[in-house]
C-alpha cells in the first residue's frame, strides 16, 4: 500500500509540472518570442521610443553584443533616467535560444517602466569598431525581481532564471518521471500475478 501512495504522489507531481510548464510557456515564452518576431531592429547608436507601459527588454545582434560591448541608456522626455538591469544568467539565451526569431538576437538588458511618460532608449557599442543592431521586445527578466529560496529565504534567485530553467526542465522532468512510473506500474502488475 505504501508504494501505491508514493506512486500517486509522484503522478500528482508530474501533473503539477505539466501545468506549471504550460503556464510558463503560455504566459512568458510564447509572448516574448512573438514580441521579438514583431519588433523592428535598428542600428546601434539610434534612439527608439519606449512603449507607454511595462518593463521592456532590449535585444541585440551583431559583433558588439557578441563581445558584450552594448550599453543602453533610457530616459524620459524630461531627462529623468530610467533604471536598466542586465539579463540573468543562466537565462533565456542559455535555455530558450531556439525560440528567438530574427538574426541572432539575444537579450541584453531590461528597461524599467516609464510610468506612462514618454521615454526613449539609446543603445550603442562601447567601441566604435564593432557594429550591431538592437530592438525593443518582451522582457526576459520578469521585471528584474528575485525569489528568495534557501534557508530563511536569504538566497535570491532571479525570476528570469527560474522561468527559463522551468520552461525546459519541468517538461523534461515530467516526461522522464512518466516513463519511470509507467515502467514501475508494469513491473508491479507482473510481480502481482
Amino acid at each position: 500500500m505504501r508504494m501505491r501512495h508514493r506512486a500517486q504522489l509522484l503522478w500528482a507531481l508530474v501533473v503539477m509540472c505539466v501545468v506549471v510548464s504550460a503556464l510558463i510557456w503560455a504566459l512568458w515564452v510564447v509572448p516574448v518570442s512573438r514580441s521579438v518576431a514583431a519588433a523592428q531592429p535598428v542600428p546601434l547608436g539610434q534612439t527608439v521610443e519606449l512603449p507607454a507601459e511595462g518593463v521592456t527588454g532590449v535585444w541585440a545582434s551583431g559583433t558588439a553584443p557578441l563581445l558584450g560591448l552594448v550599453e543602453c541608456r533610457a530616459e524620459t522626455a524630461d531627462g529623468r533616467a530610467l533604471g536598466t538591469w542586465s539579463v540573468p544568467s543562466p537565462g533565456w539565451d542559455d535555455t530558450l535560444w531556439w525560440m528567438t526569431h530574427g538574426d541572432g538576437f539575444s537579450p541584453v538588458e531590461s528597461v524599467a517602466d516609464a510610468g506612462g511618460a514618454a521615454a526613449s532608449v539609446t543603445c550603442s557599442s562601447q567601441l566604435d569598431a564593432y557594429d550591431g543592431q538592437f530592438l525593443l521586445a518582451g522582457d526576459v527578466t520578469a521585471g528584474g525581481g528575485g525569489v528568495g529560496l534557501g534557508r530563511m529565504g536569504n538566497v535570491d534567485y532571479r525570476t528570469g532564471t527560474l522561468l527559463a530553467l522551468g520552461a525546459v526542465g519541468l517538461p523534461l522532468f515530467a516526461f522522464l518521471m512518466t516513463i519511470v512510473l509507467l515502467v514501475q506500474g508494469l513491473r508491479a502488475r507482473r510481480s502481482g500475478r
